[in-house]
């Protein structure tokens, strides 16, 4: 990247808060527009604002995933502004996140006969507040006073396993439309992109792995 992209990068509004305002900004005006244009006025027009909602949400968690691999495996401009904002990155995934689950608080509420004879799965509903549970955990210890009051070991074990449950749900929904038909070109992407993020993390921790085989010391004739 050239020193204009790099001094991009450096922009205020392109890093720490700002940016997750900025995020989240546009990802209110887009739920607007799905608004004045879909509505909730039927059960299938707030299914539609839920598939929004997760698709604003998606390449946030995607980013987040594959920051650091990223830093080990091609170092830049790029990978280096990511990894100093993967923090608000991840807040920008859990914030576009929650308009699912307002929108699902809306379908139970206008459209209850719908959820419950088309969409009800208790597995499926239980397996969802956990979800949300999770996501709020991984908020919540994301600001730093709850964190520097963590054991170390307990908050990278919360955030490893949320970074790889949310990378693996949102890659298996979109895998699942595309297997049962759906060819829409956006869910075609997010399952490549998911496919892509995973292959990188796992060549940055082979190349880790392999960095860190100690050679055996030279020999030595001293007694």
């Amino acid at each position: 990247m050239d020193a204009r992209g790099d001094r991009l990068l450096r922009h205020p509004l392109l890093n720490g808060w700002p940016l997750f305002v900025v995020i989240a900004g546009l990802s209110f005006a887009i739920i607007l527009a799905g608004l004045a244009i879909t509505g909730t006025s039927t059960p299938e027009a707030t299914v539609a604002m839920i598939r929004l909602s997760v698709q604003l949400a998606s390449p946030w968690i995607y980013l987040a995933f594959v920051a650091t691999a990223l830093v080990q495996l091609f170092p830049s401009s790029f990978s280096s502004w990511l990894l100093r904002n993967r923090r608000y990155v991840g807040l920008s995934f859990a914030a576009g996140f929650g308009w699912q689950a307002v929108f699902i608080a809306v379908l139970l509420g206008l459209h209850g006969d719908y959820y419950a004879t088309v969409l009800h799965d208790t597995g499926e509903f239980i397996t969802r507040m956990l979800a949300y549970a999770l996501l709020l955990a991984l908020t919540v210890t994301s600001f730093f006073p709850v964190r520097r009051a963590m054991d170390p070991r307990h908050w990278r074990l919360l955030h490893r396993v949320g970074i790889w449950y949310f990378w693996a749900s949102t890659w298996v929904s979109y895998a699942y439309t595309v297997m049962v038909g759906d060819t829409r070109v956006i869910a075609i992407v997010f399952v490549v992109a998911g496919l892509l993020v995973l292959t990188l993390r796992c060549a940055a921790y082979l190349k880790k792995r392999s960095a860190l085989v100690i050679e055996p010391p030279p020999e030595t004739t001293t007694p």
